[in-house]
Parts: structure tokens; C-alpha cells; sequence
């Protein structure tokens, strides 16, 4: 056979001794690390081939017979680099054709032509190499590993575990072998059996990746407690390597010690400050306990080491504007923006402005996110918050309009206009365009107040109640909702005792709230409790002494008290405050009021 120079690897990632392995098998999640479950099957990754790639490979095709191998090789290399894998099988394709003897490259295409599901091709070259003799030990053992995936593939199980037990004989420590046979029977949940193989293979050569596998495979079996003294082990095996620290953290949380990840991962810290995996997971789980303060600093230091990667500074910009740390978020969202500019990050820059009050810049960069963009329809709510703040309240009602017929069920955007309608005194416009939404069991109860105040200015009380119920049911402490029902019932003299209890209830959640003492003094008033309502009125009026409504309540309860001067007093303040009724208060002022019944 002719001696042939080696072709080298082509661009694929490296699988590094321990570490990269890890990468693959385990996903960073907020809760640390996720370890995906052995027999799961992998997606297959997507193969489609644009139209214009097709064309021009076709094009390519046509003078392959002309290329070197080399060259081929070398395109093949690039189409890999470019993510075009169709166009990459094909180059080899004409390569292995052009020379048969070419063993790397031909490797190569079976392992392409497996992982992109071509069993059928993979198969027939799989049995032209397999016959080769110039295989050396190392190529035979891949294209070995490879029948086996390719009997995978084909669902050929048992066939797949025989040449999988057949092989590891031969190789008790090859460590790819030893996955694909704890893939195998973890899928059939022959943990105990799986579990017997890799004790086996650490016997004869304890490697970190068994203590892995073998950790893996008690965390499937639900043994936390033998998976722990794995991973432990595998510490003393590379005590420098993220993987068992990140999966022992993950442990850990399965158990509720959280506090013990976070010392776990914090530890590790402080020898490793550059782990950028093990930042990760400490900044995701104190999101996860709402330590916002906490995250911040780990994700302050992450982008440092990271280089300012843009989703960390992203992830930045979000914690310290859910932290309503405002002026941080808009340095930061100013750098994504700088340097990466994309809509997502104007969206936050812009809210972390308007929450500034500097809503002209905000409102600029609101309007620069593209209408085709994922912000778009969020921009625009904003927009309308702005407008609302204003008092454009026209114009925001007609972007809200808008904005639910591009999205029916935006609930903010709801929100917005029926808060609009209620300020403009529309109220069968604010019941009309909400009716839809009813039947949404998690409503923002702001929709369902805005709607039960609706109802009570058409005098339709069982539906103002029921909406008021619906909020209070949800949330018990709801001050607005148990204040307005308790009043409601105050004023039409109905459930009174019912009413002052909701009435109080509301008043433990804002003890000092003028309004609300000023309901709970009806409340006593329509109970004939008149020093209690004139006592509770003169608090509810240190906390709002501006309003007519509550001075002519005062008078009301004043005059039931028989202080007659008293009373009028108050009705003469609430003309003077210019009251909306200012001849109904004449009145009383003139004929005070009628025996109480």
C-alpha cells in the first residue's frame, strides 16, 4: 500500500482530557448545574441546506474531479468552519473517491454522515473501511464506536450493547466505550448493571471521567448519597477542575442545602477566581433566592473575566434594574449599546432612563426599536406610559388600541387603557373593551378594580362586588380592593359590621391612609356610632385635608352628633375647597338634614 501523509483533524472542538468532556455532558441552569439524563437522546442537529447553498455546491460539484485531495480537504475544513455540513460530506465525498486510502478523511465522512442521520451511507462506508488493512490501532477503534452509534441509530439496542461489551473487553478503559455502554443500559434503566461496569473499569484505572459517568448514573437512580462520594472522589482526582464542584453544588440544591452550594461554589471561588462556570452558577442561584445584591457583585465580576461578554453585561443591566439600582442600569445598558447595539438592550436602556424621569431620551430610544423587532410591542406600551405621564392621553389610548390589535392579550396594555377610560370617565367604553378578558383566571387585579369601579358608577352592584370579591379572593391583603367593597357596603348601608372588618383589614396594609379612614368613619356613621365616625374623620383629615368629599362626610357626622355649627363649618369648607355639588351643601347648610330614619 502506498505510504500516505496523514491528513489533519478537520475543524471540529477538541474534546480536552476531562473539562470538555463536562461541557458537553452538563448544562449551567439557574439552579447551578443541570445533568442531562443518560439515556437521552440526543436532537439531531439540523441539516437543512439553504436553496442558494445547494445551488452553489452543485455548482462546486460539477469540477470536483478536477481538485487536488488536498484541496478538497481543505474546503471540506472550511464548510465545516462555515456550519455547512451538507457542502462539507460532499467535498470528502469526492475526496475519499479521489483517493481511496485517505483513512482520516474517510473516518471523518462516516462520522459526519452518522451525527447528520445518513445511516445508510455511513453503514456502506463503515464496511469499505472496516475491511481496510492499513487501519491503524486507534482509527479501528473509532470506526468500532462508530457501528455501534450507527446500530443506535437503526434501534438495533442489543446488537448495539454486545458490540459495546465485545469492544470494552478488548478496551475495559476506553472511556468513550464505557459512556456508550452507561447510555445503553441507563436507557433500559439497568442502573445496577451500568453501575457493576464502571465499578469494574475503576478497578482496573480510576479515572475522573468514570466518577463522572458513575456519578451520573446514581443521580438517574435517585442514590444522591452515593453520587455525592463519587463526586467527592472525582475532587481528589482533579481537585482544580470545575465539573465535580458544579454537580456536588447541584447536589446540594436537590437536598435543600443551598447554603452549601453557595459555600461549595465560594470556596472554589477563592482559589479559582477566573472559573467562569462556577461564577455562573453562584450568580444563577442567588437570582434564584432573590439575593439580588449578591448576584450583582458575582455578575460584576463575571463580565470582568468574561471580557464584557454581552449576555453576562446583559444579565448585568437586568439585576441591577430589577435591583431599581436605575443610574447602574443605564451605564450598562449604555455599554451593551455602545458596543452591541441591538434592540433589546435600547429597550432596557430606555426603561432605565424612564425610570429616571428622563423620559425625552427615553422616549427616543423607544422609538428608534424596529417595528419587526421582539421589543417592538413592548416599546410601544411604554410610549404610552410616557404619553400617560403627559397627560397625552389620546394619543396613548390610540398606540394602546393599536398595540392590542397586534397582540390581543396584552394585558399591561389593558391595563393602560382602561385606566385611561376610568380617568376620562368612560366607563361602558372601559366594561366593553375589558369583557374579553374576564375569563383569564390570573387578570391583573388593577383590570378587575377599574372595571368593579365601572360598575359602581352604573349602580350595578352585584357585578362591582363580585369583581372586588374575585381580587380579594387572590389576594387576601389587597387594600384597595377590601377598602372600595367595604365602603361600597358602607355607603348603600348594607353588611355594616362586614364592612368596617374589611375596612380595617385594609387599613392594617396602610395604616395612615386618609381614604381609608375616611371610609371606615362612614362605616361607624352609617352604624349610628357617631363619636367613633367624628373621631376617625378628624384622623382621616390631618392625612388629606384637601378633600371636599371627606369635609362634607364630616359635616354629615358633625350634624348627626349635634354639633350643629360644627357641621356647618365643614359644608362651608367643602364650597370653599370648590366641591362638585356646591348647591346640595347650600342646602344642608340652610336645612341641615333629614331625621335619620
Amino acid at each position: 500500500m502506498k505510504n500516505h501523509i496523514p491528513y489533519p483533524a478537520l475543524h471540529m472542538k477538541k474534546t480536552m482530557r476531562v473539562s470538555a468532556m463536562f461541557a458537553i455532558m452538563l448544562a449551567v441552569s439557574a439552579c447551578g448545574v443541570h445533568t442531562p439524563p443518560l439515556h437521552q437522546k440526543p436532537t439531531r442537529p439540523n441539516t437543512v441546506v439553504h436553496r442558494s447553498s445547494q445551488q452553489h455546491s452543485s455548482r462546486q460539484m460539477k469540477s470536483l474531479d478536477n481538485l487536488s485531495p488536498g484541496f478538497l480537504f481543505l474546503a471540506a475544513d472550511k464548510a465545516l468552519k462555515d456550519g455547512n455540513h451538507a457542502l462539507a460530506i460532499q467535498f470528502l465525498e469526492a475526496l475519499v473517491k479521489k483517493d481511496p486510502q485517505a483513512i482520516d478523511p474517510h473516518i471523518q465522512l462516516t462520522r459526519l454522515l452518522l451525527k447528520f442521520g445518513q445511516s445508510k451511507k455511513a453503514a456502506k462506508h463503515l464496511n469499505a473501511l472496516l475491511t481496510s488493512p492499513g487501519l491503524t490501532p486507534a482509527q479501528r477503534q473509532q470506526l468500532q464506536l462508530a457501528r455501534i452509534r450507527l446500530y443506535l441509530e437503526q434501534g438495533q439496542t442489543d446488537k448495539a450493547l454486545q458490540a459495546t461489551n465485545s469492544f470494552l473487553k478488548t478496551h475495559p478503559t476506553h472511556i468513550m466505550g464505557r459512556n456508550i455502554q452507561a447510555k445503553i443500559l441507563a436507557r433500559e434503566k439497568r442502573y445496577n448493571e451500568a453501575l457493576s461496569a464502571i465499578a469494574a473499569a475503576i478497578r482496573i484505572k480510576e479515572l475522573p471521567e468514570f466518577r463522572l459517568l458513575q456519578a451520573q448514573l446514581l443521580i438517574e437512580s435517585g442514590d444522591l448519597i452515593m453520587a455525592r462520594k463519587a463526586l467527592l472522589r472525582m475532587r481528589q482526582l482533579i481537585p482544580d477542575d470545575e465539573a465535580p464542584v458544579l454537580l456536588l453544588s447541584t447536589l446540594a440544591i436537590k437536598r435543600n442545602h443551598a447554603d452549601k452550594a453557595k459555600k461549595l461554589l465560594r470556596a472554589f471561588i477563592a482559589k479559582h477566581p477566573g472559573a467562569l462556570r462556577i461564577n455562573l452558577a453562584l450568580g444563577r442561584l442567588l437570582i434564584q433566592q432573590k439575593q439580588l445584591f449578591d448576584a450583582i457583585m458575582v455578575f460584576r465580576h463575571i463580565a470582568k473575566i468574561s471580557g464584557d461578554n454581552p449576555a453576562i453585561l446583559r444579565q448585568l443591566g437586568m439585576l441591577y434594574f430589577q435591583n431599581k439600582d436605575y443610574a447602574e442600569a443605564e451605564k450598562t445598558f449604555r455599554r451593551l449599546v455602545a458596543a452591541h447595539p441591538d434592540d433589546m438592550s435600547r429597550f432596557y436602556l430606555a426603561a432605565s432612563l424612564e425610570a429616571q424621569g428622563k423620559s425625552a431620551e427615553a422616549e427616543k430610544l423607544y422609538a428608534l426599536i424596529d417595528h419587526a423587532s421582539a421589543m417592538a410591542i413592548e416599546a410601544q406600551v411604554r410610549l404610552a406610559a410616557i404619553e400617560i405621564n403627559h397627560d397625552e392621553l389620546e394619543k396613548a389610548s390610540q398606540r394602546l388600541q393599536q398595540v392590542i390589535k397586534e397582540k390581543p392579550v396584552h394585558l399591561d396594555a389593558y391595563l393602560m387603557l382602561s385606566s385611561i377610560r376610568l380617568n376620562q370617565k368612560q366607563y361602558q367604553k372601559l366594561l366593553d373593551e375589558t369583557a374579553a378578558l374576564v375569563s383569564i383566571s390570573k387578570l391583573p387585579p388593577q383590570i378587575l378594580f377599574n372595571r368593579a369601579v365601572a360598575f359602581e358608577h352604573f349602580k350595578r352592584y352585584e357585578q362591582s362586588d363580585a369583581m372586588l370579591n374575585r381580587i380579594i379572593k387572590r389576594n387576601p391583603n389587597h387594600s384597595e380592593a377590601l377598602n372600595f367593597l367595604g365602603y361600597s357596603y358602607a355607603m348603600r348601608g348594607i353588611h355594616l359590621n362586614q364592612a368596617r372588618v374589611l375596612i380595617q383589614r385594609a387599613l392594617i396594609q396602610k395604616p395612615n391612609d386618609g381614604y381609608y379612614l375616611d371610609s371606615l368613619a362612614w362605616a361607624y356613621y352609617k352604624s349610628g356610632n357617631y363619636a367613633k365616625a367624628a373621631r376617625t374623620q378628624r384622623l382621616a383629615l390631618k392625612q388629606v385635608p384637601d378633600d371636599t368629599v371627606m369635609h362634607e362626610h364630616y359635616g354629615d357626622i358633625l350634624w348627626r352628633s349635634g354639633d350643629l355649627k360644627g357641621a356647618r363649618k365643614a359644608w362651608q369648607q367643602a364650597i370653599d375647597m370648590k366641591s362638585e355639588h356646591p348647591e346640595a351643601l347650600r342646602k344642608k347648610i340652610t336645612s341641615g338634614l333629614k331625621p335619620a330614619e
